[in-house]
């Protein structure tokens, strides 16, 4: 037999030292508190009926053994966060085990050889940090979002694999990233529009059009972007580690496909847009999106926010970039992310929505600091410069065979870029270039190797001959951003007409027109022409998405910069510089003038008294290394009487 104790207090005192009446009672009555003795069998009976109730509970109780399963994940070794990098920007990271596992890899590590800023560097020299550390503070920032989402509302009943593969996603969402960023695929679509300029010269010269497959092949080139590579690499990475992942907790099964979801959150589906516009989202979700049901859409918006733009990736560079670049700004993602909540929008699809008291915040330190930083910094001219300089020893190196890909394969770096070679593409990083340049062993690259020494290395730059800011709403008219190829025809047509108006003693120069430079930028909020403010469904006091028009909301600016490259030993040539910057003057007035006519002829009759005539226009907000005299200008107009 076995005895079961009953637990048993002493009586407590009274004050007098004698116990209470009641006590007594309770003292006279505790015989009946003894321990009772049972038998085996009763023990094994009530053992049974405890496991009888256990099981039933269970049974009625799915939510609580999914969430003791959810639990039990928690609980895997790879999901324990114990991999903690410090961070120059956020600080000492917290993130699971099975990161470590993916970045401890090759294809993860070239991204350390993958400069965040590019020719940056060269003009700000703090500016030096990778992709690398901007992939794993990204990978920091959605995890600590979506974990905090998870505390605040339980009902989205966000899953540990929702955490990780949020988590992933922002990790590799830079995967496919190659030497020199974004100016890769400028470079890519230079060559592509050379190549289409030398297709259609020789179409021409036979009477006949571009063939079907000529024009595919072009866009290729001029289409090409580096998701299509961290497509390629990131299933390169699940083969990888696919154990590891597997450990972690990810599946295909009736919750998702974990795999088809972190590939979906890098590069969401294109179709979003258009089934949001035509309010078929919440139906059609299924038809474009494989790696999670509509209840969990909002997980979309936290890598690369299709909705607004407003997304972890822009809360890591921003604050990474202002810093090493020395601009003493911030907007502060902490307060974003601790505010956010899921709410449904008017079509009733789950969405990422932000206090409605942060939206001034959104505004004017996050969007605004998106635009400082490109004016300060991405769009500064003597980046712009560099960046010129850069993709003309691209292409000259591009001449030749310089990586092996699949099969032993020989292939130009464009070529190893437009086919995403597994082989030859992850090659494609800063240090492979540079290394290229310097070591001068590759006689076929020596030509590459002087252009690099003499642009970068004695920094003898092209010269900037104007950087305008075109008119926007509420100055002389919005225009429309020109294409490069125009700008350069007009200035080079101004210049053979107008050129000796200045320095009327001194012999006109003849400038070739691949001497002459353009790059056209349209600085945006990141969602081009729309305001992603507009588009954001804030929570609050008044519910529902922004209907109202944003008086907050400023134009969009649209930049303008010329440059001439002549030979190094021509470049301190000022009267020539002169001359092609009062060009540019010309050409760009003839542009307001003509905006003003059309503006004009738009203009309704007038119904009963004449309309004032239009206020003077404004002096263009023209920068140059030689500044023209605006006075001159007019005067030098007059007596030309030509028009452009």
């Amino acid at each position: 037999c076995f005895a079961r104790p009953a637990m048993s207090k002493r009586p407590a005192e009274s004050s007098n030292g004698h116990s209470s009446h009641n006590d007594h009672s309770a003292h006279n009555g505790s015989s009946s508190k003894m321990p009772r003795l049972v038998t085996e069998e009763e023990l094994e009976r009530m053992v049974q009926e405890r496991l009888e109730q256990a099981r039933a509970a269970a049974a009625a109780a799915p939510t609580a053994a999914s969430s003791a399963a959810s639990s039990a994940a928690a609980s895997l070794p790879l999901m324990a966060e114990t991999f903690n990098p410090n961070d120059p920007v956020h600080g000492l990271l917290q993130l699971p085990e099975v990161i470590r596992r993916v970045v401890d890899t090759p294809t993860f590590h070239r991204l350390r050889h993958v400069k965040q800023l590019a020719t940056c560097e060269l003009v700000y020299p703090g500016a030096t940090h990778n992709r690398w550390i901007h992939s794993v503070g990204c990978a920091s920032l959605a995890h600590q979002m979506v974990k905090g989402l998870k505390h605040r509302q339980p009902s989205l009943e966000i899953t540990d694999r929702d955490i990780l593969c949020v988590t992933l996603a922002a990790l590799c969402h830079d995967l496919g990233h190659v030497c020199f960023g974004h100016t890769f695929e400028v470079f890519l679509h230079s060559v592509g529009r050379d190549k289409r300029r030398r297709l259609q010269a020789s179409a021409a010269a036979r009477g006949t059009t571009l063939t079907e497959e000529d024009e595919a092949d072009l866009l290729r080139y001029e289409k090409w972007r580096h998701e299509r590579g961290s497509t390629m690499l990131l299933q390169a990475l699940f083969t990888e580690v696919r154990g590891h992942l597997e450990e972690a907790g990810l599946r295909v099964d009736e919750q998702g496909d974990d795999f088809a979801c972190i590939t979906e959150l890098v590069d969401p589906p294109k179709r979003l847009e258009e089934l949001s516009q035509r309010g078929t989202l919440l139906t059609d979700w299924g038809t474009v999106v494989s790696g999670r049901p509509v209840a969990k859409a909002w997980l979309y918006e936290i890598v690369s926010n299709w909705r607004s733009g407003i997304d972890i990736d822009k809360f890591d560079y921003m604050r990474r970039d202002a810093l090493f670049l020395g601009i003493r700004r911030e907007f502060d993602h902490n307060r974003y992310l601790m505010g956010v909540r899921v709410t449904e929008d008017a079509n009733g699809v789950k969405t990422i929505a932000p206090p409605r008291k942060d939206k001034a915040n959104l505004r004017e330190n996050m969007l605004e600091l998106r635009k400082m930083l490109h004016r300060a910094a991405y769009q500064h001219k003597t980046t712009k410069k560099l960046e010129l300089h850069l993709i003309d020893i691209l292409k000259i190196m591009d001449e030749q065979p310089l990586l092996t890909g699949v099969g032993g394969r020989r292939l130009t770096i464009s070529e190893a870029a437009l086919e995403v070679d597994p082989v030859a593409y992850p090659k494609l990083t800063d240090t492979f270039i540079l290394s290229k340049l310097l070591d001068r062993e590759d006689p076929a690259l020596e030509r590459a190797a002087q252009e690099y020494e003499v642009r970068f290395v004695r920094r003898q730059l092209m010269r900037l001959v104007g950087d305008w800011d075109l008119p926007r709403d509420g100055d002389e008219g919005s225009m429309r951003l020109p294409e490069a190829e125009a700008v350069i025809q007009g200035v080079k047509r101004c210049y053979t007409r107008f050129a000796h108006l200045k320095s009327p003693g001194v012999p006109v120069r003849d400038v070739p027109i691949e001497e002459l430079r353009c790059q056209t930028v349209a600085l945006t909020y990141g969602m081009g022409h729309c305001d992603p403010i507009s588009r954001v469904h804030f929570h609050g006091a008044r519910n529902g998405p922004e209907a109202e028009i944003d008086s907050d909301s400023k134009p969009l600016g649209h930049k303008v910069f010329f440059f001439w490259n002549p030979e190094p030993s021509a470049r301190l040539d000022e009267v020539t510089l002169e001359r092609i910057s009062y060009s540019f003057n010309r050409w760009a007035n003839d542009q307001v003038e003509n905006e003003r006519a059309s503006a004009r002829a738009r203009m309704p009759p007038p119904s009963r008294s004449p309309v004032r005539s239009l206020n003077r226009p404004r002096k263009l907000q023209i920068q140059s290394s030689c500044p023209t005299d605006m006075d001159d200008d007019e005067r030098m107009r007059a007596i030309a009487h030509l028009p452009i």
